[in-house]
């Protein structure tokens, strides 16, 4: 399957005006006959009840889908899994850098209809006997078939297939978060391309109220592959082990990034490490990678780092990440080539208060 590149935010659509509100008409086709084209334009009913798996990759994400409804992403760059999320039997857990747990209403009804979307290979197959059609509905010069859940429980959840081939368009998650608050996420599907006699989705782009939009591009895509048994069974995650001591660290590296501006380090220490170590916005500290030593200024937050004019004067610094869970090293405008090449995902790291 190709990569390519959609129209980045234009795509998002002005996100979902709300179900009420949107023209009406068209409503010539039932339901019976929505589905059978959709699933005919997917690669026909026959072949879809022969897939027994699908997987694929986004970014840095590994989706593995069963028929059975069974869901499991992987998320980190290999060996590296810092993030697990499995879905079975109706329940949706997270396994965060080893914190497990339960996810609830919005996110759980995502999870939970994207697994049945995957195992039909983004067809409607999995959803028959649940759906309502709720006409046509028209979206600026765009018409579309609107189908919805027709148990939708906590969140609404709205299918939006084109007129003229019956795939899916548009997927949108309707309701309220655990604060009351409006929960939108709006899903757009860019070309559809034929995958070893079936046609699935190269790219979509997913938006939620209040946030950015992300572009998702499908790559590594494979069907009925052997899986091992328990791969929906287990949960665990991959980012090294820990130590943690009065003035020391012991970790891992988690992934690095190099260039010319200079090098980050992802470390698999989390605040919980950092307070163990009793390190404070000012400690001197000593880096031991692969035998190599460097010398580090910590930071608590990133509030707390210097100014850039500061760091473009050259810096190595330990600190807080402005998004993700765990500390960040970086060296920048200082030569950062001696212990680049001595890391690789998982490397021993260790840090000592001077």
């Amino acid at each position: 399957m190709r990569r390519v590149i959609s129209a980045g935010p234009a795509a998002a659509v002005l996100i979902f005006l709300g179900f009420s509100g949107l023209a009406s008409g068209g409503q010539d086709l039932p339901l019976k006959d929505i589905i059978q084209r959709n699933l005919e334009a997917s690669g026909g009913r026959e072949k879809l009840g022969q897939v027994q798996n699908l997987s694929f990759k986004t970014g840095n994400t590994r989706f593995v889908g069963a028929t059975g409804g069974e869901l499991k992403l992987s998320t980190g760059k290999d060996p590296v899994v810092t993030e697990v999320i499995l879905v079975k039997d109706g329940r949706v857990q997270r396994n965060s850098y080893r914190t497990i747990t339960e996810v609830s209403d919005p996110e759980k009804t995502v999870y939970l209809t994207l697994a049945r979307l995957y195992a039909g290979l983004f067809s409607l197959i999995k959803f028959e006997g649940d759906l309502t059609f709720e006409g046509l509905k028209s979206f600026g010069p765009e018409k579309l078939y609107h189908l919805t859940l027709a148990k939708p429980g906590a969140v609404e959840v709205g299918f939006f297939l084109r007129p003229d081939d019956f795939r899916l368009k548009r997927l949108v998650f309707r309701g309220k978060n655990s604060a009351g608050d409006v929960y939108e996420v709006n899903t757009d599907f860019g070309i559809f391309e034929p995958v070893e006699g079936f046609s699935l989705p190269v790219s979509w782009f997913s938006s939620q109220v209040g946030t950015r939009g992300t572009l998702s591009e499908v790559t590594e895509v494979k069907l009925n592959q052997p899986l091992p048994e328990d791969l929906f069974s287990r949960l665990e995650v991959k980012i090294g082990s820990v130590e943690a001591g009065p003035g020391q660290l012991k970790g891992n590296v988690l992934s690095f990034d190099s260039n010319r501006y200079g090098l980050s380090v992802e470390t698999n220490w989390r605040k919980s490490d950092v307070e163990k170590a009793g390190l404070r916005t000012g400690d001197k500290l000593f880096l031991l990678v692969e035998g190599l030593e460097s010398e580090l200024v910590f930071y608590a937050t990133q509030a707390e780092v210097p100014n850039p004019n500061e760091l473009t004067q050259g810096a190595r610094v330990m600190t807080a990440p402005w998004f993700g869970e765990t500390y960040v090293l970086q060296f920048i405008a200082v030569d950062t080539a001696p212990i680049t090449s001595k890391l690789k995902p998982l490397t021993a790291i260790e840090i000592r208060k001077k």
